[in-house]
């Protein structure tokens, strides 16, 4: 049996959005799917126990003495702590987007996105301008680059020049999927799952639901995740709305409760303007639920045709989406069948069948 090092210490459980849900669920499929002879050993920071407590009948788990509080604690970490713990392995998997300066090789990085980037304003100036180093150093080091989807794999290639022979498309799965469209609860729900960072776009949503609420004075908005750096622009946003008694804020909350609140929806938006996948679109196409996405994005490569796909600044098209999934039953029915047969592509198999094609790739690099 070879052992693989699963560096997770960037995880700080609540804090790292969908990346969190994406690291727990691929490594969980590679449990139960994966084959006998690669055993993970996963690196986790202290909360994270507390966070997964299933996963260490799982997996071997050894935890950092630290709370990932201090972010240049937690990189220190990676550097002293992880790098003798994973000393002697067959090769580590840094999730967190990075490699830190010492690391046993053969190594693989996972990359989410390419928001720093893409999209530097998101971002401090001093987080950026670690993530403008840090990154392309990783992606120099790395035997292997795995990516969330296609879409950011040809960009790691386009970018910065790695070997497409190096890159392993490694995408999220669905447990299972309906044999029927959802039957929306009453009254009308239209949802988003999101924290609210700037490119989540929540004011569009805001502003869209806004212009059709007249037309159905039951709906309501349901904006689900915790608070990110966009959360005063979104504050102003439903205070500005005038339909702000319409609009819940949940934050963050369990996946089971997440599950059970998009079960009943009339539909799931999801106006994000940058997504390295696009998770809670998967998971409402294979719950039966139709999804409006903003057009040109991952999201919308996921969505793959099914639902209502409009340009993210386009409010007008965003109210109209809104009002058809709201009012016309066909219309929402035909969304939400393709959208089952689009779930249907997706299983938990072939994630663990990627991420262990990306581990033997990469030992076959040290060999």
């Amino acid at each position: 049996m070879r052992h693989v090092g699963v560096n997770l210490l960037f995880l700080v459980p609540g804090h790292v959005g969908g990346s969190e849900e994406y690291a727990i669920r691929t490594l969980r499929a590679f449990s139960r799917h994966g084959p006998d002879d690669l055993r993970p050993v996963l690196f986790v920071l202290e909360p994270f126990l507390d966070a997964h407590p299933g996963l260490a009948t799982e997996f071997d788990i050894e935890a950092c003495p630290i709370d990932g509080g201090n972010r240049l604690r937690r990189i220190l970490a990676e550097s002293t702590w992880l790098s003798k713990r994973t000393d002697g392995l067959a090769a580590v998997h840094h999730v967190g987007g990075r490699i830190p300066m010492r690391t046993s090789r053969p190594a693989v990085v996972t990359v989410h996105d390419l928001q720093p980037f893409d999209h530097p304003e998101h971002f401090s100036v001093v987080k950026e301008g670690f993530l403008s180093w840090s990154v392309p150093r990783s992606l120099r080091r790395a035997d292997v680059v795995v990516t969330v989807s296609d879409t950011v794999g040809e960009q790691v290639v386009r970018h910065f020049g790695v070997d497409p022979d190096r890159v392993v498309t490694v995408t999220s799965g669905v447990e299972r999927v309906a044999d029927r469209m959802a039957e929306p609860a009453s009254p009308p729900v239209v949802i988003y799952p999101a924290a609210s960072y700037p490119h989540k776009n929540h004011s569009v949503l805001i502003r869209a639901f806004a212009r059709i609420a007249d037309l159905h004075p039951e709906a309501r908005l349901v904006l689900t995740g915790g608070p990110g750096r966009g959360e005063g622009t979104l504050v102003v946003a439903v205070e500005e709305s005038g339909v702000a008694d319409r609009i819940e804020r949940t934050g963050r909350i369990p996946s089971a409760e997440l599950a059970e609140r998009m079960a009943g929806a009339s539909v799931l938006a999801f106006p994000s303007l940058y997504e390295g996948f696009g998770i809670p679109v998967l998971e409402a196409m294979a719950a039966g639920i139709p999804v409006i996405v903003a057009g040109g994005t991952p999201a919308d490569d996921v969505a793959g045709g099914a639902g209502w796909s409009i340009d993210g600044d386009d409010i007008e098209g965003w109210a109209e989406a809104l009002d058809r999934a709201l009012s016309d039953a066909e219309a929402r029915r035909t969304a939400a069948e393709a959208g089952l047969l689009r779930a249907a592509q997706f299983s938990w198999e072939a994630s663990a069948e990627q991420l262990e094609r990306a581990w033997r790739l990469a030992l076959d690099t040290g060999s």
